[in-house]
This record gives C-alpha cells, sequence and structure tokens, in this order.
C-alpha cells in the first residue's frame, strides 16, 4: 500500500493522486503514465471552470445593479451559535457584511437575484467571495441568513455551509 499525508485544500488532492499513482506504476513495473500531467491538466480545468462560474455570477450582478430592493429588510444582526455574531448593515449607500469574530470577513453585498447577495470581502487574498441567502418571515423582514461560496474551488477551510445565522436584532 501507498500511504502519503498531506494538509491541502480539495484542489491538492490531484497533487497527491498523481504522486500515489506515479509511484504505484513505478513500484508495478508499468510505463510512465503521465499522471502529474494529467492531474495538472484537469486542475486548470478545473480552476478555469470555477472561474467562469465566479465571472458569470458577477455579471449578473453587473446586470441586476439598478434593481430596486428593499434594504431594510436585510439590515440587523444574525448569529450562529458556533461562529457568533454577523452583522448586516449600510456603509454610505452600500449594503456590507461583517463578521465580529473574524474580522477578514468584511465586505460589500452586492444584489445577485431573488433575496441574494454576492459579497466581495475587503481581503481579497483569498478566494472565498460568497453569497448570503436571505430566509424571509411572513411580512417579508430577513429571518435568516445562510453563506454559501461563489466559485466551486473555494477553499475547503471556508465551511459557510455550516452557519446557521438567525436574526437576533
Amino acid at each position: 500500500g501507498v500511504v502519503i499525508l498531506t494538509n491541502t485544500s480539495n484542489a491538492g488532492s490531484a497533487m497527491f493522486r498523481a504522486v500515489s499513482n506515479t509511484i504505484v506504476d513505478s513500484y508495478l513495473g508499468l510505463a510512465d503514465f503521465g499522471w502529474v500531467k494529467k492531474y495538472k491538466a484537469y486542475l486548470k480545468e478545473s480552476i478555469n471552470l470555477g472561474d467562469a462560474i465566479t465571472n458569470e455570477v458577477w455579471e449578473t450582478v453587473k446586470k441586476n445593479k439598478n434593481t430596486p430592493i428593499n434594504e431594510d429588510v436585510y439590515i440587523g444582526v444574525y448569529e450562529d451559535s458556533w461562529f457568533g455574531k454577523v452583522e448586516v448593515f449600510k456603509k454610505g449607500t452600500q449594503l456590507w457584511i461583517k463578521s465580529h469574530r473574524s474580522p477578514k470577513l468584511n465586505g460589500a453585498m452586492h444584489f445577485f437575484q431573488a433575496n441574494t447577495f454576492a459579497v466581495k470581502w475587503e481581503y481579497q487574498d483569498m478566494n472565498a467571495d460568497a453569497f448570503a441567502m436571505f430566509t424571509l418571515d411572513e411580512n417579508g423582514k430577513a429571518v435568516k441568513m445562510k453563506l454559501k461560496g461563489i466559485s466551486p474551488n473555494i477553499d475547503f477551510s471556508f465551511d459557510f455551509q455550516d452557519l446557521n445565522l438567525k436574526r437576533i436584532k
């Protein structure tokens, strides 16, 4: 057996598959199958697909820029029992979201469609722009918010889908 231990994102799985397959093939005396090149091409294709999806989202945001929305419906403080408080507020003329516990998760919210906004975090060293999706009550006021990474290539450590943000204010 071959064991390869890594501390990497999902994209890194191509690397350890290429390495393990190459080792196994070599051990079995098989010809070089070009695993590294194959997985590199696969990874590049995956990145390009993720970029295309992300670009499409931001194009939709551009098209919907002038859609009238009642921002007051979304403004408030939301809380997840593990992650803590997240605030949606007005900064100038723009809706913003700010995590009280994770200061890098602070950024502008751009209307996407329905009750969903695309969030562009101020800290752009991470590929983690996200959707903020709101659930409204019978009066049309936001009572819950879920986050979801925009790109399918978002780093696995952003567990946005695990947050259950409920409005507290």
